[in-house]
């Protein structure tokens, strides 16, 4: 069972989807990226969520007193609008069904403090996503980007610039968690 962990939803238990090969990030993966964040702060930031899948993520910064989050996933917009309305997150999240290049397109223009990547595994998609919303310029100054992807898919920087640096990675078994650095020069 998937819980909130923290903030003004605290466990409130999320709907997931069945038999849709989807992974959720782990609970206690999903409580050390936020150990982590809660260092820079969420109050007041805007949020994206990439193949958001429960939306955990999304809604976790949320309820920790982000101002806005929008989640993308193609396959569970049901799920996500359920888990929303769990969460009494109504006014606080978009959800954007579509496919995870079209929905970034429709975001040009806007930038968020924090982009959550969790594409499913040994597909390509992550350095793919990366690469689109780096040339986006979705990212705001000072962004951190927080990819969760297998440690034999790395991420290639030499596709990022040089506007994107290394902050930290933290591995457990094979699942890596990166959290990059965004400036604009």
């Amino acid at each position: 069972m998937i819980r909130i962990i923290g903030g003004s939803a605290k466990g409130v238990s999320l709907a997931a989807p069945q038999g849709m090969n989807t992974r959720p990030t782990l609970g206690r993966t999903r409580e050390s990226i936020f150990n982590v964040l809660a260092n820079v702060g969420l109050l007041e930031t805007k949020v994206l969520d990439i193949f958001a899948g429960t939306g955990a993520l999304g809604l976790e910064a949320v309820s920790r007193g982000a101002e806005e989050a929008v989640l993308i996933d193609q396959a569970t917009g049901r799920i996500l609008r359920e888990n929303v309305r769990r969460c009494r997150a109504e006014g606080k999240v978009r959800i954007l069904q579509k496919d995870a290049e079209r929905a970034l397109l429709s975001l040009k223009g806007e930038t968020f403090d924090y982009i959550f990547l969790d594409p499913p595994y040994r597909k390509g998609y992550v350095n793919e996503i990366l690469h689109t919303v780096i040339e986006l310029g979705l990212p705001a100054e000072g962004a951190v980007i927080i990819a969760e992807h297998v440690s034999a898919e790395p991420l290639d920087f030499s596709m990022l610039g040089d506007n994107v640096s290394l902050w930290k990675e933290k591995k457990c078994g094979e699942t890596v968690v990166t959290y990059l650095l965004y400036k604009k020069f």
